[in-house]
């Protein structure tokens, strides 16, 4: 085999809080991460090794060199296991929003170690290769696991959630306003954190259950919302249409709903796209191999 496609899903977060900031200058965080159907597919192909890694995307915003996290996943992974036969093409189908607080980047470098680990015939075990991404991204590690996890430390601690089959659907929408984690972490580290809100238990009782947690918490919101109109509207659309609840993903824009009722979900995609707004309907993903 020298060419490998997989689908690299986007994630959500249900919970979210932000704690302190360590020694390293990253932060600690405590979340349920949940990737949903919302994907991206990633394509790799060995080609000759004097090309080495090259990469091409349909989104022309993303860029396509050392700076995107794929093709650092790659020159990773190639330096862990002393490979140097690093002779490969990297091709992106995006549908996700990029800089959406969806793990965009992330999931697409979690694609490429584990394409790469079957390509090349290396066998790795997942914590192998969750140990090589998190050098790249603090995402990277979840979206190597998949499904559902509770994340700490700066994303990399994780430990899988058991659910039964969830009934609700996800809808997300992108109000067009990419947000930079650094800048959100940066406003939020000067904003008053709130004594009340809902607390990880209270999210891991409802989707234990199979419902949509009607209460969820992302400290961002608190950072990010009050300078972004249009990521407001999208939530109180979503909100005024009948989602048992909606909130921002990671550090935003990008705006989800849970939905039980198919009517409550078609009349938000109606009004959000009357309002100029596309949105994706999406399931969770169950954990993966």
């Amino acid at each position: 085999m020298h060419t490998l496609t997989t689908e690299a899903y986007a994630k959500i977060n249900l919970f979210l809080d932000v704690l302190d900031t360590r020694a390293d200058g990253y932060h600690n965080i405590k979340s349920i991460m949940q990737q949903v159907s919302l994907c991206d597919k990633v394509t790799v192909t060995k080609i000759d090794a004097e090309s080495g890694i090259t990469v091409t995307c349909t989104d022309p915003d993303v860029p396509t060199d050392e700076r995107n996290i794929v093709h650092k996943c790659a020159t990773r992974f190639f330096e862990h296991f002393g490979i140097t036969d690093r002779g490969i093409h990297i091709h992106i189908e995006k549908n996700i929003p990029s800089c959406g607080g969806l793990a965009g980047g992330s999931t697409d470098g979690a694609a490429v170690l584990k394409l790469l680990n079957e390509l090349y015939d290396i066998h790795a075990d997942r914590e192998t290769l969750c140990e090589i991404g998190v050098k790249v991204g603090a995402d990277v590690p979840f979206c190597v696991v998949g499904g559902t996890c509770i994340c700490e430390g700066i994303g990399e601690i994780l430990t899988p959630v058991k659910l039964p089959s969830l009934r609700y659907k996800v809808l997300i929408s992108f109000p067009g306003e990419g947000i930079s984690t650094p800048v959100a972490y940066k406003a939020l580290d000067a904003l008053p954190r709130p004594a009340d809100h809902a607390t990880i238990e209270d999210v891991l009782g409802s989707i234990a259950k199979g419902e949509p947690p009607r209460e969820m918490y992302n400290a961002f919101e608190l950072a990010v919302l009050p300078n972004h109109d249009k990521a407001r509207l999208v939530k109180k659309i979503m909100l005024d249409s009948g989602a048992v609840s909606s909130m921002m993903s990671g550090s935003g824009s990008t705006i989800f709903g849970l939905f039980e009722d198919d009517i409550a979900l078609d009349t938000a995609i109606t009004s959000l796209s009357s309002a100029g707004f596309d949105s994706h309907v999406c399931a969770p993903v169950p954990a993966h191999n």
